[in-house]
């Protein structure tokens, strides 16, 4: 059968039989689908475990190693039969339609990350839906301050740090502000605010509806930052906990308490509390600064594998102990496990960056084939080993000057010249010997001229940051523009790479027309 359909290519599309592009298009298919599977397993997640299956490091070294192979084999078949060099007679785009099948199996075979990373994306999203996750990520965040969490700081005393006089008035520090004075005084503030911080000249209580609390009461703990729970989400949380404490409202407490304790028994994780013991041992009305501190892991093994749970808050005056109770609550494996889930549904599958990362290795890969396949493997070999001279040579060049722009400059002439070479002796129809070694290297350059104009546009408009005793450097919104639109530039460039080899391809066709002397 298979005989019997590349039979059938050969008679009618010679080109997809001299490519294997049909059965190229298969096995690329089928590799992609290997790794999105594999992907699918490497994101189980283990909720009564603190370790993660991690088979990704294996799956891209085995990856490579069989697309290097695939890509080898193919080239041998692929390379047997060259139409260009038997004369044989092509369409005016039969090499752009080439060179796109050439594209599409290394992309293919270098692209298994994206299914892999797919694949298992998609398997953590599946553990609960965003409304279920999001649900139990805020159970998690917010009874974290009975538990383990860091506090957060307090305001700065205006009145001893120096900002405020004895009469309550505002200290202008930098009343009028000349030309280049701007800059000063907002270093004067800010070592204003750093001096504050080394005298410790922070207030030892915080206010909550218009009452005063201890830094170290439950009420100034910070809770745990899920990404599926927005930022000003938070901060309704942390209100919301602060308003139970604060109108002793203990049904809402212990009921927090309970759902959490929920979730360790659901996944079998390890604690020696019960609800009524928990709520003994942290609830300390009024004031919420009398609390026995509990261990956020199993033992000391497991603190080891996060430390960012680890914060030691215990060792402050206002608590009966400095060190953590007896009582333990798996707490770092909990908010792992749902930090991969959280993380999973607010993550896009595939961010355009690394596509296009993708895409561009593939079309670096795809012109190369491609150029060994329109001139000559000796000219290949010449075009490159001419590319490795002049980087070096203009490589040191860039060191005598010690401008490294300068490297940027030369490149992107050279590319400029080699092709106006290359045209001149189309146009002028003149040998063959010598373009060919350029043609290779338009084939594997003209897709960095944009990007070279784009990152000398950037330098050519930075604001010279260098000048910090004059403050006077400021970025232009053309500046903002470019910095702003990277990936922008990219996308278009890649578009503006395939338009140019529709054209190019047809140009190539009728460069082998040229004479060779």
């Amino acid at each position: 059968m298979f005989k019997n359909i590349q039979k059938k290519l050969l008679l009618q599309y010679p080109l997809l039989w001299n490519t294997k592009f049909i059965p190229m298009l298969t096995i690329g298919i089928l590799f992609q689908i290997l790794f999105f599977g594999l992907g699918y397993i490497d994101g189980t997640i283990d909720f009564s475990n603190k370790t993660n299956i991690d088979i990704i490091a294996y799956c891209m070294l085995t990856g490579i190693l069989a697309a290097v192979i695939i890509m080898i084999l193919w080239l041998v078949f692929y390379f047997k039969n060259n139409a260009l060099k038997s004369f044989y007679s092509k369409s005016k785009y039969s090499l752009f339609f080439e060179w796109i099948q050439i594209f599409t199996i290394c992309f293919l075979l270098t692209g298994f990350f994206i299914p892999f990373k797919v694949g298992k994306q998609l398997h953590q999203k599946s553990y609960y839906s965003f409304a279920e996750t999001a649900k139990r990520c805020k159970t998690i965040s917010t009874a974290s301050i009975f538990i383990d969490a860091s506090y957060a700081e307090t305001e700065i005393d205006s009145l001893a740090s120096g900002l405020i006089d004895s009469n309550g008035n505002i200290i202008d520090r930098h009343p009028v502000l000349e030309d280049n004075e701007a800059a000063e005084a907002a270093v004067i503030e800010a070592a204003t605010v750093v001096e504050a911080v080394e005298q410790n000249l922070y207030k030892d209580y915080i206010i909550f509806n218009d009452k005063n609390y201890d830094q170290y009461s439950l009420l100034n703990r910070n809770i745990f930052e899920f990404s599926i729970i927005l930022r000003e989400q938070d901060s309704l949380n942390k209100i919301q906990i602060n308003t139970w404490l604060a109108s002793n409202n203990e049904v809402e407490i212990k009921k927090l308490m309970a759902d959490y304790l929920k979730l360790i028994r659901e996944h079998k994780l390890a604690t020696n509390l019960d609800e009524n013991r928990w709520f003994e041992i942290t609830y300390n009305a009024p004031d919420f600064k009398k609390y026995l501190l509990i261990k956020p892991y199993l033992n000391e093994y497991e603190a080891d594998y996060n430390n960012s749970y680890n914060y030691k808050t215990a060792e402050t005056p206002n608590n009966d102990q400095d060190t953590y109770s007896k009582y333990y609550i798996q707490q770092d494996v909990l908010k792992d496990k749902y930090d991969i889930v959280s993380q999973a549904h607010t993550d896009s599958f595939i961010e355009i960056e690394l596509f296009l990362g993708f895409l561009f290795g593939a079309l670096g890969l795809s012109l190369l084939i491609f150029s060994f396949r329109v001139t000559s493997g000796k000219s290949w070999l010449i075009a490159l080993v001419v590319v490795g001279i002049i980087n070096l040579f203009i490589g040191i060049i860039t060191a005598i000057f010690s401008y490294g722009v300068l490297y940027l400059y030369l490149i992107l002439a050279t590319i400029l010249g080699i092709l106006f070479y290359f045209f001149f002796i189309y146009f002028r129809r003149k040998s063959l010997k010598l373009s060919k070694i350029a043609l290779n290297i338009v084939l594997w350059s003209f897709s960095c001229i944009i990007p070279l104009v784009y990152f000398l546009l950037i330098e050519a408009n930075k604001p010279n940051y260098y000048q910090l005793d004059q403050y006077a450097y400021y970025e232009t919104p053309f500046y903002d523009w470019l910095r702003e639109n990277q990936v922008n530039m990219i996308s278009l460039n890649f578009i503006f790479s395939v338009v140019v080899l529709f054209f190019l391809a047809r140009i190539i066709r009728n460069w082998k027309g040229i004479a060779e002397d």
